[in-house]
């Protein structure tokens, strides 16, 4: 069974380009424009991990990743941005800019790590 993902960025570049990714990884991908989008799409299907930018309409990506640490703690958050000082308020982000294979290793960590948020 494939890994469900849920991919969140205002720019639907980078959103495309990262769903890409995890499609070719072999997840089923949805997508998302802003953080509101993903706890509507949170509130009624399951993902296993959720990718979002930081700064985007509606909700931060750490407005996002608090909502679901309290609404789907088995959901685990990556969050991006070229902002560093997230890094320091999130586990687990990865710093914009980056190539596929740094995305892809920040994934397979953060899915490693047994009950990572």
């Amino acid at each position: 069974m494939s890994l469900r993902s849920l991919v969140a960025d205002d720019e639907p570049d980078i959103r495309d380009f990262i769903g890409h990714v995890l499609e070719r990884a072999g997840h089923a991908v949805t997508l998302a424009g802003d953080g509101a989008e993903v706890i509507a799409h949170a509130s009624t299907e399951t993902f296993d991990l959720v990718v979002d930018d930081h700064h985007m309409p509606r909700m931060t990506g750490l407005a996002v990743a608090d909502e679901l640490r309290r609404t789907s703690p088995t959901t685990k958050v990556l969050i991006m941005s070229g902002d560093l000082d997230v890094g320091d308020a999130h586990q687990h982000f990865l710093p914009k800019p980056f190539n596929r294979r740094e995305f892809l290793a920040a994934v397979e960590t953060l899915l490693d790590l047994p009950g990572a948020p």
